[in-house]
């Protein structure tokens, strides 16, 4: 697979760094590409980035609006898997941000 960074040039929220597209190049998948995923400034730590996947909004019981992830673990090993995709990204993401080593 190949992650695909779309930069945020101004004309979207400026929170959003970037939009993410999951290119798959090998397997049943290949051809295809998962999009909805995104990489955000984070809100809760400064200088840091959080990224999303797709999911959906829900009412929680409360009435306080929740998120239901989409990216699933299908092993059942709880968001381990889930949260390495997400570290992923996100180092991919701050290896763009480095300035070009010049030797």
């Amino acid at each position: 697979m190949r992650i695909h960074f779309i930069l945020n040039k101004g004309e979207r929220p400026p929170a959003l760094l970037a939009d993410v597209e999951v290119h798959f190049e090998e397997g049943p998948l290949a051809g295809m590409k998962l999009v909805g995923c995104s990489v955000w400034k984070s809100v809760k730590t400064e200088g840091k980035v959080s990224v999303m996947v797709p999911s959906r909004t829900y009412a929680g019981p409360k009435g306080d609006k929740r998120h239901w992830e989409l990216l699933r673990d299908s092993e059942g090993e709880g968001h381990k898997k889930v949260a390495a995709f997400k570290k992923l990204i996100r180092t991919e993401y701050l290896k763009l941000q480095e300035p070009p080593d010049h030797d």
